[in-house]
C-alpha cells in the first residue's frame, strides 16, 4: 500500500513539474495550405535577423499541420519565418518579440509560382559570345554538343574562327593570330597548336579573341598593335591538377605497321606556376605536334625565325597531305613537350618551353612528267622509295624581370638541334637503280634581350639586342655515281651552311591626345653567310673530286635604318603612312668575279582604312620595298640536288625592288554569323632570278641568272560565310583567282614569257537540324592552266560528305565519303574514301569510348596532278591501308 501510495505521488510530482515546463517554453503552431484550402507539405525556416543566411531551427510542416516548441528563448530579440513549398512561392514573416510563456498561431497561404518566375530565369542565361571594347568572348557551353574532344575541334565551330585544317593555323576574323594564352599567360608562343590540338575542351568555360594584343603590358594602348590573339578561360571549380589520357588500338589492318594512337597530357595551374605537358605516340599519320616533316607547308614560327636560318641548298623531301586522315603520312611519330611558366618572385617571371620529337617516315612515290619543249616531246619517270627519320631537340628560356612598376627587362634565349636522315632508292625511267641518304643536321642559337621603359601614360622607350648562330651540314650520297658510272661507285656532295646575325634597334612608341598612335626607330643589322661545297666521286681505291663543284662562298650583308610610321584617325578614315631609310653594305667573295655594293635605300608605305562600323571596313595598302638575293642564288659552281638534277648561279647581288598594292573590304557580323571578305592582290618586281633549264631523259641542270625584268602576280579572293536560321544551315564560299607572270630558258629557247593561272572555288555546307541526322559538305574545284610555248590545262575536283548521326545525348557517329578527280581528262584516275566513328560519351562520366574505320574501301595508292610552263606532272602515292582503331578516352 505504501508502494502504491508513493508511486502515486511520484507520478503527480512528474505531471506537475511537466506541466509547469511547458508553461514556460515558447510554442509556435499552425497550419499550412494553398490557395483553395489544401493542406500540403512544406518546411519552416527559423532565422535571425542579424544573419539572415543562417538558419537557427528547422520546422518540418506534414500535412498542412504543425506544432513546435522553440529550443531557445526569443524574448529579446526578434526572428523571421521563410515557409518553403515545392512548386509554390516561398513566404517570410517578421516576429518581432516573444513573450515566454507565449504560444502563437499561423495560418500560411502559399500561391503557385508565376510562369513569369521561370521566364525570368530563361531570360538570364549566359549568352553564346559577348563583344566588349576589342574582346569578344565566347561561351564554350554554347558551342559544345559532346562531340569535341580538344580545343581545335570547338574552335573551329565558333563564328568569326578558321582553322587550317593542315596546319593548325587559326585566323580570327581574317588575321592570323599571334598566340593562343591560358589564363593571360603566353605558354606556347608561335606553337599554340600544341595547345589546341592537345587540351581538353571540357576544362575550358570561355575563349577570347582579343584585336590590338600586347603581350607586353606596358605598351597596352600606346603601340599601333595589329596583332590578335585567343586567351583560354578555365572552369572556376576545376582542381590545380587536370589531364587526360587516350589510348587507341587497332586491328583489322591492310597496312604494315598496327595501328597506334596513344597520348596524355597534364595541365597544372596555381599561384606559383602553369604547366601544361603532353606526349603522343602514334602510328596512324596524325600529327600532334606544332612540326611537320611530312609536308611542305610552312608555319608562323618558321616565317619570323626566317631572318635566322641558313637555307637548305638539298630541299628535304616532302610527302602531299591526302585526306583529312593524311593517309600518305606512314609515320611512326613521338612527340613529348613541357610548357612552364614560374613566378619566382613578385617581380621576377621564367618561362621554359622543351621538345622531342622522332619520326620514321615511309613513302613509296611514283612520278611522271611529260616534258614537251618546242617541236621535242618526251617522258620521264621515278619511282621513289623513301624512308625519312626527322629527331629534334630543343629547349626555349624567357625571363622577365620588372625593375620598376614602369619598366620591364626581358631575355629570351633558345637552342634547337635537328637531324634528319633520309634513305632513297629510285628506280629511274624504269631501269636506272639508284640508292641514296641524305643527311641534314641544323643547330640554332640565338638570342635576344629587351628592355621596356613606360616614360609616360602616353610613351614608351624599348631597347633590343638580338643575335644568333646556325649551323646547317648537308652530306648526300648516291649510288651509283651519276657523273662516271663507268669509273665509280658513288657520288658524295658535302654542303656546310653557317649564318651569324646581330641586330640593334630602339624606338619611341607614343600617343597623341586624340589617340592618335607614332613610333620612331633607329637601328642596324649585321648579317654574315657562309657556304661552302664540294662534290666527289669515290669507288673503293680512289676518290675525284668533281670539276666545277667547289664552292667556297662568303656573303655580308649590313645595314642601319631608321623608321617612322604614324597612325593618324580623322573620322571613320585611319591614315598610317610609314617611312624607312636604309643604307646597305653587301660584299660576296667567292665567286669568279668578288662583287660588292653600297646603297641607300628609302622604302615608303601608305595603309588607309575606312570603317563603315565596328563591323566592316574597306582598306587600302601600297608600299615599295627592295629584297637583297638569298645565298641560294648567289654560289658559282654546281650542286649534286637528286640523281637527276644539279644547279649553279651566275651571281648577282643587285636588289629587288617591289611594288605592293591590295584592295580589301571586309564585314564580320558576329551576331548575324555573318562574316565577307573580298578584295585583289598585285605584286611587281623589277629585277628577280630567272631558271635556264636544260633537260633531257635522265638528267636536268639548272642555270639561275639575273635579270633587271618585270614580274607580276595579281592575285584576287572572296571569301563568305553565313547561317540562315530559317534553313539552320551554315553556308561558306571561298574563292581565289591568280595570274602570275614570268619568264624563264627551257633547253636553250631564249627568253620566254609565261602566264600562270590558277583558280581554287570552295563551297561548305552544314545543317545544325533539331534531329539525330545531319550532314556537312564541302566541295573543291581546282583550274591550272600554264601558257608559253604551248598550253598546258588541269582542273580538279574534290568532295567531302559527312554524314552526322545523334541518336542520344551520350552516342555520336559519322560517316564520310571523300571522292577525288585529279584530273578530268583521265577520270580512270580517281580515288574515293569511306570513314566512319562512333563516339559513346556517359553523362556525367569522366571516360569516353570510340570506334573508327578508316580508308574502308581500302585505296593503297593516291595521284594527284599539275602542270607547268614546259610540263604536265602526275604523282603517285602510296597510302595506309584499312584499319579499324578502338579509343578509350579518361580524364582526371
Amino acid at each position: 500500500m505504501k508502494n502504491f501510495f508513493c508511486s502515486k505521488i511520484l507520478l503527480i510530482t512528474f505531471l506537475l513539474l511537466g506541466s509547469i515546463a511547458l508553461s514556460y517554453s515558447q510554442v509556435i503552431q499552425g497550419t499550412v495550405t494553398t490557395s483553395d484550402n489544401t493542406p500540403i507539405n512544406a518546411q519552416i525556416l527559423l532565422k535571425e535577423p542579424s544573419n539572415n543566411n543562417v538558419i537557427k531551427e528547422f520546422i518540418l510542416v506534414t500535412k498542412g499541420a504543425f506544432t513546435y516548441k522553440l529550443k531557445k528563448s526569443y524574448s529579446t530579440n526578434s526572428f523571421f519565418l521563410t515557409v518553403k513549398a515545392t512548386g509554390y512561392t516561398d513566404y517570410t514573416e517578421e516576429i518581432k518579440r516573444l513573450k515566454p510563456l507565449d504560444t502563437l498561431n499561423f495560418k500560411f497561404v502559399l500561391f503557385k509560382e508565376k510562369i513569369e518566375y521561370l521566364n525570368e530565369v530563361v531570360l538570364e542565361k549566359k549568352k553564346a559570345f559577348t563583344i566588349k571594347e576589342d574582346t569578344a568572348t565566347y561561351n564554350v557551353d554554347s558551342y559544345v554538343d559532346g562531340t569535341e574532344r580538344k580545343v581545335e575541334d570547338l574552335l573551329k565551330k565558333l563564328p568569326g574562327i578558321e582553322v587550317d585544317s593542315g596546319t593548325g593555323n587559326i585566323s580570327y576574323r581574317g588575321k592570323s593570330i599571334e598566340t593562343v594564352t591560358i589564363e593571360g599567360d603566353n605558354l606556347f608562343d608561335y606553337n599554340y597548336t600544341i595547345g589546341t590540338k592537345n587540351i581538353n575542351i571540357d576544362l575550358i568555360e570561355e575563349i577570347e579573341a582579343i584585336e590590338n594584343y600586347s603581350e607586353n603590358k606596358l605598351l597596352k594602348g600606346i603601340e599601333n598593335s595589329q596583332k590578335v590573339a585567343l586567351n583560354l578561360k578555365l572552369k572556376k571549380d576545376r582542381s590545380d591538377i587536370s589531364g587526360s589520357i587516350d589510348i587507341g588500338l587497332g586491328g583489322f589492318t591492310t597496312s604494315k605497321k598496327s595501328p597506334l594512337d596513344v597520348s596524355t597530357n597534364l595541365l597544372e595551374i596555381n599561384k606559383i606556376h602553369k604547366s601544361f605537358a603532353v606526349g603522343t605516340y602514334n602510328t596512324i599519320g596524325k600529327n600532334s605536334s606544332p612540326f611537320n616533316y611530312s609536308g611542305n607547308q610552312i608555319t608562323q614560327e618558321q616565317l619570323k625565325d626566317e631572318k635566322y636560318y641558313a637555307q637548305n641548298i638539298i630541299p628535304e623531301y616532302n610527302i602531299n597531305q591526302v585526306t583529312n586522315n593524311n593517309l600518305s603520312n606512314q609515320n611512326s611519330l613521338l612527340f613529348t613537350n613541357f610548357n612552364s611558366i614560374y613566378k619566382v618572385t613578385n617581380k621576377l617571371k621564367a618561362k621554359v618551353n622543351l621538345y622531342y620529337l622522332s619520326d620514321k617516315i615511309n613513302s613509296n612515290q611514283f612520278s611522271e612528267s611529260t616534258i614537251i619543249t618546242g617541236d621535242e616531246q618526251f617522258a620521264i619517270f621515278d619511282d621513289n622509295y623513301i624512308n625519312k627519320k626527322p629527331l629534334q631537340c630543343r629547349g626555349d628560356l624567357e625571363l622577365k624581370y620588372n625593375t620598376s612598376k614602369t619598366s620591364l627587362l626581358e631575355y629570351n634565349v633558345s637552342f634547337r638541334d635537328e637531324t634528319i636522315d633520309t634513305e632513297y632508292r629510285t628506280i629511274s625511267n624504269q631501269e636506272n637503280d639508284f640508292n641514296s641518304l641524305l643527311n641534314t643536321q641544323n643547330k640554332l642559337f640565338k638570342q635576344n634581350l629587351e628592355y621596356t621603359n613606360k616614360v609616360s601614360e602616353n610613351k614608351a622607350l624599348q631597347i633590343n639586342l638580338a643575335n644568333s648562330f646556325n649551323n646547317l651540314d648537308q652530306n648526300f650520297t648516291i649510288d651509283p655515281s651519276v657523273f662516271n658510272t663507268e669509273n665509280f661507285n658513288s657520288d658524295i656532295q658535302s654542303n656546310s651552311s653557317k649564318k651569324y646575325y646581330a641586330a640593334f634597334k630602339t624606338v619611341l612608341l607614343g600617343k597623341s591626345k586624340k589617340n592618335n598612335k607614332y613610333s620612331v626607330l633607329v637601328g642596324f643589322n649585321l648579317g654574315k653567310e657562309t657556304f661552302y661545297s664540294n662534290l666527289i666521286s669515290k669507288n673503293n681505291t680512289q676518290e675525284l673530286a668533281v670539276d666545277g663543284s667547289l664552292n667556297d662562298v662568303n656573303f655580308i650583308k649590313n645595314s642601319i635604318y631608321t623608321q617612322g610610321s604614324y597612325n593618324w584617325k580623322i573620322g571613320k578614315f585611319s591614315f598610317s603612312p610609314k617611312l624607312s631609310f636604309q643604307q646597305l653594305y653587301q660584299d660576296l667573295e667567292g665567286a669568279t668575279s668578288p662583287l660588292d655594293e653600297n646603297i641607300f635605300i628609302f622604302e615608303p608605305s601608305l595603309s588607309v582604312m575606312y570603317k563603315f562600323n565596328g563591323n566592316s571596313y574597306l582598306n587600302l595598302n601600297t608600299g615599295f620595298n627592295q629584297n637583297t638575293q638569298e645565298i641560294q642564288n648567289v654560289f658559282e659552281n654546281q650542286v649534286l640536288i637528286s640523281n637527276r638534277m644539279v644547279k649553279n648561279n651566275i651571281p648577282d647581288i643587285t636588289t629587288r625592288k617591289n611594288q605592293k598594292y591590295s584592295l580589301m573590304y571586309s564585314k564580320n557580323d558576329l551576331f548575324n554569323q555573318l562574316t565577307l571578305s573580298f578584295g585583289v592582290d598585285y605584286l611587281k618586281q623589277k629585277g628577280n632570278y630567272f631558271s635556264n633549264t636544260d633537260i633531257n631523259e635522265n638528267a636536268i641542270k639548272t642555270t639561275s641568272f639575273f635579270l633587271n625584268e618585270y614580274t607580276d602576280n595579281t592575285s584576287f579572293f572572296f571569301n563568305f560565310s553565313k547561317l540562315i536560321p530559317s534553313i539552320k544551315t551554315n553556308f561558306k564560299i571561298s574563292s581565289n583567282y591568280s595570274i602570275y607572270n614570268y619568264k624563264n630558258i627551257i633547253n636553250n629557247s631564249g627568253l620566254r614569257d609565261n602566264k600562270a593561272l590558277y583558280l581554287f572555288n570552295s563551297l561548305f555546307l552544314k545543317t545544325a537540324f533539331n534531329s539525330s541526322i545531319n550532314f556537312e559538305n564541302t566541295t573543291k574545284f581546282t583550274y591550272q592552266e600554264t601558257v608559253s610555248q604551248s598550253l598546258f590545262v588541269n582542273k580538279s575536283l574534290e568532295n567531302n560528305f559527312k554524314l552526322l548521326f545523334k541518336p542520344s545525348r551520350s552516342i555520336f557517329s559519322s560517316v564520310s565519303y571523300n571522292y577525288f578527280i585529279p584530273n578530268f581528262t583521265d577520270k580512270d584516275t580517281t580515288n574515293s574514301f569511306l570513314n566512319f566513328d562512333i563516339m559513346y560519351i556517359p553523362q556525367n562520366k569522366n571516360w569516353q569510348l570510340g570506334l573508327k574505320g578508316v580508308n574502308l574501301l581500302d585505296n593503297t595508292s593516291f595521284i594527284q596532278r599539275n602542270v607547268n610552263e614546259f610540263s604536265i606532272n602526275s604523282q603517285k602515292t602510296n597510302l595506309l591501308g584499312r584499319y579499324y582503331l578502338l579509343n578509350f578516352m579518361y580524364s582526371f
